[in-house]
């Protein structure tokens, strides 16, 4: 006896879609007037940092469109070609974002090399800190509603997205040290600001890249999510146990499909609604899982799969 059983957990759309591209929107004005803001400082007091924080802003800008890109991408409903749903563009958004900061880096290391060789000469004054000083606040406002936004309707473009702005103002910081520095005369501190600056940007993009090259080849999630599928499962199997857990992820939502085992005697029915039960817990308790597929099978089936990951049951 075998039977497999379906459970999809349904979200509102049209309104988190709504909130998330007005987010994404948001952060491309943003961006785009800090560029403005930054990159004119840059011109008026020749620091580096500060041009360095201008390219990052620039990443930022490109990163944003991403990111819009992405949300826009995986608004649209699972259809014939793409039954799983199209979350996965959230995935590549990020993955493009990764390859761009890695260029934004190259070019601030390359620039403060030229100049250090070339000579440079800086002219800071209090309006430039100032200026500066502002836009930090308005990256970490920024970075806060756009984090919540990514957060209360699971947007992987828009977790980058946030993250970038919180990179930001750790770059923003590291040129208001190198203005700050140079009032001071410690020249020195403003090229290392701005490499601290490209050594941020490459963090960003090992970390972010990692992430979504694991879930754009279906690495199974771990940690507190699969602790808490795991614990439904040894839960609601009991001594008959489960095997063959498989998990993927789609932007941030998990699918997963199990086999459980039951009685060999089990009435069709009963082992039906055992099967739906175990998949709705899955999708209502687990906020993360999208879809979860349960396959029912006698207990003496499992030594048939040799090649499954077979879970040992409980109390033996």
């Amino acid at each position: 006896m075998a039977r497999q059983l379906g459970y999809t957990h349904e979200h509102p759309h049209d309104h988190a879609e709504m909130r998330k591209l007005s987010a994404a929107l948001l952060s491309i004005l943003i961006n785009a007037a800090l560029i403005s803001i930054e990159g004119a400082i840059a011109f008026f007091t020749g620091s580096l940092a500060v041009l360095a924080d201008a390219g990052h802003s620039f990443f930022d800008l490109v990163a944003s469109f991403s990111a819009l890109w992405g949300v826009r991408m995986a608004g649209h409903p699972p259809d014939r070609t793409h039954p799983y749903g199209h979350e996965k563009f959230e995935n590549l958004s990020s993955l493009f974002q990764v390859l761009m900061i890695m260029l934004i880096a190259l070019f601030v290391i390359g620039e403060v090399t030229f100049n250090l060789v070339r000579g440079y000469s800086l002219n800071v004054s209090n309006t430039a800190v100032g200026i500066l000083a502002a836009t930090v606040l308005v990256d970490l406002a920024a970075a806060r509603y756009i984090g919540s936004v990514a957060e209360t309707h699971h947007s992987y473009a828009l977790e980058a997205d946030a993250f970038h702005f919180t990179t930001d103002l750790w770059t923003k910081l590291a040129a208001l040290g190198g203005l700050i520095g140079v009032r001071l005369g410690a020249r020195w501190i403003d090229p290392t600001a701005a490499l601290l600056v490209a050594g941020i940007m490459v963090y960003t993009a090992s970390r972010l890249g990692l992430r979504s090259t694991r879930v754009l080849l279906d690495a199974a999630p771990r940690g507190r999510v699969e602790r808490r599928i795991r614990a439904i499962l040894e839960e609601e199997a009991g001594i008959d146990g489960f095997h063959s857990l498989r998990m993927r992820q789609s932007g941030k939502w998990i699918f997963l499909d199990v086999a459980v085992h039951m009685p060999t005697d089990t009435v069709l029915a009963t082992a039906h609604s055992f099967g739906h039960r175990i998949a709705g817990r899955l999708c209502d308790e687990i906020e993360e899982v999208r879809d979860a597929v349960v396959h029912i099978e006698p207990g003496d089936h499992a030594d048939g799969h040799p090649g499954d990951h077979y879970q040992e049951p409980l109390g033996r």
